[in-house]
């Protein structure tokens, strides 16, 4: 079986489907990573082979260009997909989209995969899947903010579609692998298979003070990398956030890329390190994150059985907030509250002492990180996805959404 995946150029998207493709590799089918030619570095880091398609596009820029912050507390969640539907924030990954397809579109009559994987907002993945006739497997990361993309296709996607002759877009495939815990996650009507999340987070190292548990409790913050390459310049708030955490009674390590490094300038005494480190060996030895509600960290945080701190500033991060604090898992502070001076300092203090001081978060946490854990491994999902290649209808596995959530961005 040839499989073809397909992200555009976001580590924090693709990262997330490299476990998926190492599994079918392994089982001896072949795959291939289609993206943006400057992304083939990051693609090929993963140990897979990279397709470039189409010409260089600035994805940061075009980013930066249509998409504001807003996690507006007094908005419910519909409204606040409603928003960002209307707004520009659909058009980098559309420009994306159009960039790759005439050139992927090729390359796929030529190489005939007999199923396309891509990750949500890689819309060149169902255009390529439609117009060859083959099953279109969407790949989430996490709670699914973009169930609702059935209602907006035609608006942002149907030109782009019809350009290449495809009628049906069908923006969220013909089945979800859904790495999301039920109780985590919104509920809805889509076919899903469950599938468990591997964290994927680059070449690592373990390095030597991580080898031993901390003497004290061991708090991380982190604004991710997906957050700092595409969100708006005013909403870094990690240095705020670390300064009001020297009252703490805890450890605090802050996993940093080198950019953001220098960011930090008003460090208090309890912070331990401030760097690259990887989240997958880190938070296994902490006792609570303090996080943006990206993704990747939401998921690596469950899987720790780590209660979660929130400071969400965009709508999808806004989304993965909810549904941690509405399973009990943590709790939320907005960011349009995280102002300057003593009140915000206090804030972010009060409330990283009560995830490590009240028994009930860790509890919470520790029933999600168990709920993912017995999720299917990526290893198990690959007979699914070669049954639905070789032409069975998808088959989703509605047990595995019991207990989730009402649905959130529709």
């Amino acid at each position: 079986m040839r499989v073809l995946f397909v992200t555009w150029s976001v580590s924090g998207h693709f990262k997330p489907l490299v476990p998926m493709a190492w599994a079918l590799r392994c089982a001896g089918h072949e795959v291939l990573v289609a993206s943006h030619p400057s992304f083939m570095g990051t693609v090929t880091e993963a140990g897979l082979p990279g397709l470039p398609v189409g010409p260089e596009v600035d994805i940061r820029a075009e980013i930066r260009a249509n998409i504001t912050a807003g996690s507006r507390r007094a908005e419910t969640d519909a409204e606040r997909a409603a928003r960002q539907q209307r707004s520009r924030a659909l058009r980098p990954m559309v420009a994306s989209a159009a960039a790759m397809a005439g050139d992927l579109l090729d390359h796929a009559r030529r190489w005939r995969p007999d199923l396309v994987v891509y990750e949500p907002l890689g819309f060149a993945g169902p255009l390529v899947a439609r117009a060859l006739g083959v099953p279109a497997v969407r790949h989430i990361w996490a709670t699914d903010f973009t169930a609702g993309m059935p209602g907006i296709e035609r608006e942002h996607l149907g030109e782009l579609f019809e350009r290449y002759g495809v009628s049906s877009i069908g923006a969220v495939g013909d089945l979800t692998l859904d790495p999301c815990p039920p109780s985590l996650q919104i509920d809805d009507e889509l076919p899903r298979r469950a599938v468990r999340c591997v964290p994927y987070t680059g070449p690592a190292v373990l390095p030597a003070w991580l080898r031993d548990r901390p003497r004290r409790r061991r708090v991380c913050v982190t604004w991710g990398n997906s957050a700092v390459e595409v969100g708006p310049a005013d909403t870094f708030l990690a240095p705020r956030v670390v300064a009001g955490l020297g009252g703490l009674d805890a450890e605090v390590v802050v996993a940093a890329n080198a950019a953001q490094r220098d960011r930090f300038t008003d460090v208090p005494a309890n912070v331990a390190h401030i760097g690259p480190v990887p989240l997958g060996l880190l938070l296994p030895t902490c006792d609570a994150v303090i996080h943006p509600a990206g993704g990747g960290t939401v998921m690596a945080a469950v899987l720790a059985g780590l209660p979660q701190l929130t400071i969400p500033f965009m709508p999808d991060t806004s989304l993965n907030a909810r549904r941690v604090a509405e399973a009990g898992a943590g709790l939320n502070i907005w960011a349009e509250e995280l102002t300057a001076g003593a009140v915000a300092a206090r804030s972010v203090a009060d409330a990283a002492t009560r995830l490590l001081d009240d028994p009930a978060f860790g509890a919470s946490a520790a029933r999600l990180r168990d709920e993912a854990l017995a999720m299917p491994t990526p290893a198990e999902a690959v007979p699914v996805l070669e049954r639905l290649a070789a032409g069975a209808p998808a088959a989703p596995d509605r047990g595995a959404r019991a207990g989730a959530g009402s649905a959130g961005a529709r």
